[in-house]
């Protein structure tokens, strides 16, 4: 007849064991891993006071030079095309005769 065993060492030992492998080196260092990957990041946002900003505001003034240039261009109902004046020289020439000099003041 053939003999059959089923267990041949003691379960306690084999418990013992796995135990030891828990706390292999490889172990340890997947644990110091993940303690590296969480805890720095931590350790930022807490030095820099906080994950986000509680309160933040930007304005610009733009810089506003009125430099006294103008240019008008008015339709008429007579039908003989627009007329315009400008603070430009070379427009007002293009304009030719159907060139209109309007009273302007400027105050500061």
């Amino acid at each position: 007849t053939q003999r059959v065993v089923l267990l041949e060492h003691p379960l306690h030992g084999r418990a013992r064991r796995a135990a030891i492998r828990l706390c292999s080196l490889a172990a340890l260092g997947l644990l110091l891993l993940g303690a590296l990957t969480y805890v720095p990041p931590l350790l930022v946002a807490y030095r820099s006071h906080g994950f986000w900003l509680s309160r933040s505001s930007y304005a610009e003034q733009p810089s506003v030079r009125f430099r006294h240039e103008v240019l008008l261009a008015a339709l008429t109902d007579s039908g003989g095309g627009p007329v315009g004046w400008s603070s430009f020289a070379a427009f007002n020439r293009l304009l030719g005769t159907r060139l209109r000099v309007p009273l302007v003041s400027v105050r500061k």
